[in-house]
């Protein structure tokens, strides 16, 4: 049985990293620029998508243990990540998704359930299936050589299929794992990659900029009555008057 601890520390951090500099400072800085609001954005989950996709690229760019290349799913642009090391093809995934593509039965045309079939088909868990088994065998490899093609591998070289979910809201990334699950959608095995997030730069720069401004301005926030504010400034006449009694030194 495949193990998911087998991975290096550097490569899971490269892809944690990768995710979570893309849905944090770098969707944040993208926004900015941009002059737009996320309210207002029609393309804002499909540009963290662009981030994660150039993060992850630019993270095995000098890695010869790795290739990691795009494929095509329908008009969608799907990254995989093939470790030599282990011989795992990866890919990546919201859990919001992943749930969503596993509550559908139906959902043989996935390109997870196909993964799943070609490279996790000796992955079993003790509990019923409920899912019936796709006998299109056939159709099913030549979906799965057009992305071994792509990343310029051969089928043979793949050990085993495993999914990284991640989960985001707010610009924060909550969570992320990697799990292996076989063609009836069920998890065979899961690794939390929680302890490799990071904290994001933006909050960091954010929270310290925060503090700052309030300890250099003790005052801010508060809201002067009228009586107040005639007290303030009789207070400041009188200090202005006093300092212009003050001989010149010669």
């Amino acid at each position: 049985m495949p193990n998911l601890t087998n991975f290096s520390d550097d490569f899971i951090k490269s892809i944690v990293s990768s995710i979570h500099s893309a849905v944090t400072d770098d969707i944040i800085q993208d926004t900015r620029q941009a002059d737009m609001e996320r309210n207002g954005m029609n393309s804002y989950p499909s540009r963290i998508w662009d981030l994660i996709n150039r993060n992850v690229r630019t993270a095995f760019t000098y890695n010869p243990d790795v290739v990691v290349e795009f494929t095509k799913r329908g008009p969608w642009n799907l990254i995989v990540i093939f470790d030599k090391t282990t011989g795992m093809l990866l890919t990546l995934m919201r859990e919001e998704r992943f749930c969503e593509v596993k509550r559908d039965s139906k959902n043989h045309k996935h390109y997870v359930y196909e993964l799943a079939n070609m490279f996790n088909a000796d992955l079993e868990i003790q509990q019923q299936s409920f899912f019936a088994i796709d006998e299109n065998e056939e159709k099913i490899k030549k979906s799965i050589e057009r992305i071994c093609n792509d990343l310029l591998i051969s089928i043979e070289m793949v050990e085993h299929h495993a999914l990284v979910l991640f989960s985001s809201r707010d610009e924060l990334l909550h969570s992320i794992r990697c799990c292996m699950i076989n063609c009836n959608f069920e998890e065979c095995e899961s690794v939390s990659w929680n302890e490799y997030i990071g904290v994001s730069e933006s909050l960091v720069v954010e929270q310290t900029e925060n503090d700052d401004h309030k300890k250099n301005n003790p005052t801010m926030g508060l809201v002067y009555t009228p009586k107040a504010k005639k007290k303030k400034q009789l207070n400041l006449d009188i200090a202005t008057k006093s300092e212009s009694d003050i001989p010149e030194a010669k």
